[in-house]
């Protein structure tokens, strides 16, 4: 048994949840429908449509953030302050943007080579590992001729043993930059190898920007938008680019460990 209180409260989100489910919402399309966050309290923003005029015959639809609803949704106290957020010019800026991102593909991969600190040219790095080379090689003959002058009774045991230990400390810090340095070098490749993957699938995706659908349109902002907050008239877009041909059918949600 329930108070009518809080029935009426129940009653009353159940309707409102029921007014912004998607498969109740079919007479608009919405691109960046649960794909808009507010950047005022970061709560997600639902897609509505408001419908104006004498005749109520002109429609504008907007994404609007669910902590004006406070009283339908599980939101703070008091209602959000943010403004309704036009659709029709939203969802132009953010498919302009994502179209630019695949039809130029080098400021992904750019992108890509600072996050990992791969600033290094081919050569440069041909340039290091030679050094340390030709650095560990001198150390091992520094160390043959001591040890003959140690044979030859040239230095005391004492001597040979310290010179030795500060040989080999230096021979094993110059081994450790070496690791360190093929380390580097093999995620170059394995990046260059993700960066070519990366340019090969927005090579695919851009030539046929220009005349997709809508139903096309979605799939492609599912599968590289990750979040679009909007903060007034600020836009941020947090996108996601598959980096191999078995990522392009999974979104990215669906990879978060919270998922469900």
């Amino acid at each position: 048994m329930v108070g009518q209180e809080q029935f009426d409260l129940v009653a009353q989100k159940l309707s409102k949840n029921k007014s912004f489910a998607r498969r109740n919402n079919k007479a608009n399309e919405h691109l960046l429908r649960a794909l808009v966050s507010c950047g005022e309290c970061m709560l997600a923003s639902i897609a509505v449509a408001k419908t104006f005029g004498k005749n109520n015959d002109r429609k504008q639809r907007y994404y609007v953030c669910s902590g004006k609803f406070n009283k339908a949704q599980s939101a703070p106290e008091e209602k959000c302050s943010s403004r309704y957020a036009p659709a029709e010019q939203l969802e132009e800026i953010v498919w302009k943007d994502l179209c630019g991102v695949l039809t130029h593909p080098e400021s992904i991969t750019d992108s890509l080579r600072r996050a990992h600190g791969g600033e290094w040219l081919p050569q440069e790095l041909k340039a290091r590992q030679e050094n340390l080379r030709k650095g560990r090689s001198a150390l091992g003959r520094q160390l043959e001729r001591l040890t003959e002058a140690y044979l030859g009774e040239v230095i005391a045991l004492a001597e040979y043993q310290r010179r030795r230990k500060d040989l080999e400390q230096r021979d094993e810090s110059l081994a450790a930059q070496e690791r360190q340095l093929r380390s580097q070098s093999h995620q170059r490749m394995e990046l260059v190898g993700v960066a070519g993957s990366i340019e090969n699938f927005c090579e695919r995706v851009g030539g046929g920007l220009a005349d997709a659908t809508f139903e096309q349109k979605r799939k492609l902002v599912e599968l590289l938008i990750d979040r679009v907050i909007v903060t007034g008239e600020e836009v941020e877009i947090r996108y996601v680019i598959p980096t191999d041909p078995s990522s392009e059918h999974v979104r990215f949600c669906h990879l978060r460990s919270d998922y469900l």
